[in-house]
Order: C-alpha cells, then structure tokens, then sequence
C-alpha cells in the first residue's frame, strides 16, 4: 500500500509541484495585491487629510487676508484725503476772492485726482496685501507638513513671528511713501486732460466718462504707470530692504516682486480700476438723474424714457466739480470695516462710501480671488 502510494506521488510528481506553485504563487499574489491596496487606500487617505488640511489653512489664510485688507482701506483714504485736503481752497472760494477762477481751477485738479487716486490706491492695495499674504500662507503650510523634523524645525525657525511681521509691514511703504508718489503722477496726468475743458462746458454722463477714461489711458501710457509698475509703489526698495534680513525674507521679497510684476497680477489690477471706475460712474449716474426735472422722482420709477433722459442731462463741470469732491471726501466708516470682522467680506457693501464698496466689490471679484489661490498653491508645495 505504502509502494503504492509513493509510485503514485513519484508519477505524479510534477504536477504537484507545478499545482503547488500555482497555489503558492497564488496566495503570494492575493497577499501582494492586498498589501497594495491597502497601500493605495493609506496614501489616498493621507492625500484627502493633506488636501482637507490644505483647505482650511487657505481659507483661514484668505479670511485673514480680507480682514488686512478692509482694515488698512480707512488709513488708506483718510491719507489719501489728508494730502489732498479741499477744505482751505473751499473756504476761500466762499469768501468771494478775485482770484476765484485760480480757485476753482485748483479745485478741479485736486478733486479728480483724489477721486482717482481712491480708485487706484484701493486696487494695488487689495492686489499687493491678495500676494503678500498668499506667500506667507504657502510659505506657513509647507513648515507644517515637512516630512523631514530636522528641515521642520529649521525653517519654522527661520519663518519667525519676526520674519512674518516685517515682511507684512512692507505694505506701510504704500502707505506712507507710495501714495504720495501715486498722488503725484495722478495730479500730472489729471492737470494735463483738464486742459482740454473748460468750466462752462456742459458734459453728458458719456462726456464725463469719457474724461475719467481719458485720464485712465494717459496713465496707462507713463512710463512706470501704477498698475505695471505695482510693486515700485507698494513696496520699498530692494536695495535697501534687504540689507540686515535673513535669507528666507529676501527670498519671500523677491518672490513677491516677481508675482506682482506678472501678467495675471497686472490684468487683475486692470480690472480692479474698471471694477472701480464703474462704481464712480454708479454714483455719478445718480447726480445726472436727479439734475433731470423729470426724473426727480424714486429712482425705483426708472423707465426706458428716464434712461434716455438721463443720455440727454448735462451738468456744467463747474456743478460737476463739487459732485466728486463730495464722492473722494467720505472716508471708510469703521462700522463699515467691522461687519468684516469675522473674515467674512460683506455681501453688501456700504454704498455711502467709494473707497468701502470699492474694496468690497474687488475683494468678491472671481479674478483677485483666483489670483490668491493661484499664488497660495504656488508656495504651499
């Protein structure tokens, strides 16, 4: 029987050989493919937390950006408005001087280009703050997920409290030198396109778009204009800046040049003045309508006959002048910046004040929001 058994296993041998082989190939495979499965399953779990993890840290980081943003706007239109005060030349206009036409040639100038200078101030504010703290975001996100603890350590050093505070107050360049430096090349600009009009001369609201629009086009044409030169108004010299800094920040600043000088920083900036000069011409529309004796009534009772109407008012640019004064002298509430203070941008924003809607508009604009997201991605790798 024994014979037997051992004459059957030797006949039959290589098929239990090749029959283990299978099996055992078999289970080593079921144990491979499982093992890789629970591989794929791990790093895509990790993938999902990373990404989760990723998220929340841009959203806080774009709430934080929006609550600097609406808190500088106030400091930013009160400097804006105490360079280039209207009060004195108003003040003596009343008293009936002889050199009144001096007056209101000066009052012109000063009101059109602080009414400008709103306009743009707010969008390189809003653009500039959208990088910078972008960049500091990403740069925070990618200590925190080092994989290497030495390297962690190292760099969460080197992007001390210190370093992030001083790469935060190079905005207070705009702030301080920058604006002044926008205001002049603004009034250079506004005092030449004025020369073409004179105070008796009735402007339709087409008439006084067109003017801002001319405005706009002769300061796209300087040389060093604001909105492609962004970071020589926002940002101080490199070479003064970075000389006692570290590494890391000269790194940052530099960064922060190159993305501020980029295409879709300028486009974004680009739309921002028109998101900006919409808004004005908004208000202005307003004026038009109520100058009109038949369309004194709600603005609600708008018709096609009253939008013609208001094609077909005009408004000397002496009557004009103190209309945008009045729109360049209201400075941001700080009720108005409070409703923000939870990072939240208003979904309503307060129609009183240019600079509050301006900055609120721009901050809901899909085009500045890609435009942080796009840059936090960047650095955050």
């Amino acid at each position: 029987m024994l014979s037997r058994i051992k004459d059957f296993l030797h006949r039959h041998r290589r098929k239990f050989i090749t029959t283990g082989v299978i099996i055992g190939g078999s289970v080593f495979l079921l144990k491979w493919i499982q093992y890789k499965l629970r591989e794929l399953q791990e790093r895509q779990a990790k993938e999902i937390v990373e990404k989760l993890k990723r998220m929340q840290h841009y959203e806080c980081t774009d709430k934080t950006c929006n609550q600097t943003i609406m808190g500088l706007a106030p400091t930013l239109s009160d400097k804006i408005y105490q360079s280039l005060k209207t009060d004195d030349i108003l003040a003596k206009l009343r008293s009936n001087p002889d050199n009144k036409l001096e007056l209101w040639e000066e009052l012109r100038i000063v009101a059109f280009t602080r009414l400008l200078t709103l306009v743009y101030g707010a969008s390189m504010l809003a653009v500039t703050l959208r990088v910078q703290i972008h960049i500091l975001g990403g740069y925070l996100y990618k200590a925190t997920v080092e994989d290497d603890s030495e390297q962690q350590s190292s760099q969460q050093q080197s992007i001390s409290l210190e370093v992030q505070q001083a790469y935060l107050s190079l905005i207070q360049h705009f702030m301080r030198d920058g604006i002044e430096r926008l205001i002049g090349i603004i009034r250079k600009n506004v005092t030449i396109v004025m020369q073409r009009y004179n105070l008796k001369q009735q402007l339709t609201l087409a008439d006084t778009e067109t003017l801002l629009w001319s405005i706009e086009m002769a300061l796209h044409n300087e040389k060093g204009n604001p909105i492609d030169a962004i970071a020589t108004y926002t940002l101080p010299d490199p070479s003064t800046t970075l000389t006692s800094v570290g590494d890391v920040f000269s790194c940052m600043f530099q960064e922060t040049l190159d993305v501020l000088e980029s295409v879709e920083s300028t486009q974004v900036g680009r739309t921002n003045v028109s998101i900006g000069f919409s808004k004005v011409m908004d208000k202005l529309a307003d004026y038009y309508v109520t100058s009109d004796s038949t369309t004194k009534n709600s603005k609600s009772n708008l018709n096609v006959e009253s939008i013609a109407d208001i094609n077909g008012s005009t408004i000397s640019l002496a009557k004009l002048i103190p209309i945008v004064n009045g729109l360049a002298s209201k400075v941001v509430s700080s009720t108005s910046t409070g409703r923000a203070s939870n990072g939240l941008v208003p979904s309503v924003p307060d129609e009183t004040d240019l600079m509050s809607s301006m900055i609120v508009h721009f901050l809901h604009s899909e085009k500045l929001r890609t435009l942080g997201a796009n840059v936090y991605e960047t650095f955050c790798h």
